[in-house]
């Protein structure tokens, strides 16, 4: 869907007590059930082969802080991406847009897999009306209740991105 190339980004979902997350360095474009790893909700691990994936803390807080969520996205969607190097939320010109995301805050840009990053990304999804977050110079992070809607929202993000992009770049004469 071009939402991230190779191996980057990460999905993961909550089934009871158990979370299921993309490991380390395997590709979303052929996930298997090899490679995904089974943690408990303290991120022992319980089953799978290789590592979780390096944003697993902001995964786990998520859930932790988040009863209701169940599925997490994280991808690198170049469009959203481009508007989250400048520091700047998509610009809401579609009505679909204006409907999903009324509010899109930027995570500043802090390294990817640390501690910090984590608490950033816990800290904005505080607000209940936040579905989808912009990491500076690094991608989104989008949750929902199952797995399926935080990838639609990704994905609706990622529309909303290049639909902004482009209408910026069309000059109408008169």
């Amino acid at each position: 869907m071009g939402l991230s190339a190779g191996a980057g980004g990460n999905i993961s979902l909550r089934c009871g007590t158990r979370v299921f997350i993309k490991a380390s360095g395997r590709s979303l474009y052929d996930l298997c059930e090899e490679d995904v790893v089974v943690l408990g909700e303290d991120g022992e691990v319980l089953s799978g082969t290789g590592s979780p994936s390096k944003e697993v803390r902001f995964h786990l807080g998520i859930y932790k802080n988040m009863p209701e969520i169940g599925g997490v996205a994280h991808y690198h969607a170049p469009h959203c991406t481009a508007f989250a190097v400048r520091g700047m939320p998509i610009p809401l010109v579609t009505i679909n847009a204006k409907r999903y995301f009324s509010k899109m805050p930027v995570v500043p840009e802090l390294p990817d897999g640390s501690h910090e990053l984590a608490d950033a990304v816990v800290e904005a999804f505080r607000d209940r009306e936040v579905r989808l977050i912009l990491l500076s110079g690094h991608g989104i992070v989008s949750i929902g209740c199952t797995l399926t809607e935080a990838h639609l929202l990704a994905e609706s993000a990622e529309e909303a991105a290049r639909i902004a992009f482009f209408s910026r770049l069309i000059s109408f004469s008169s």
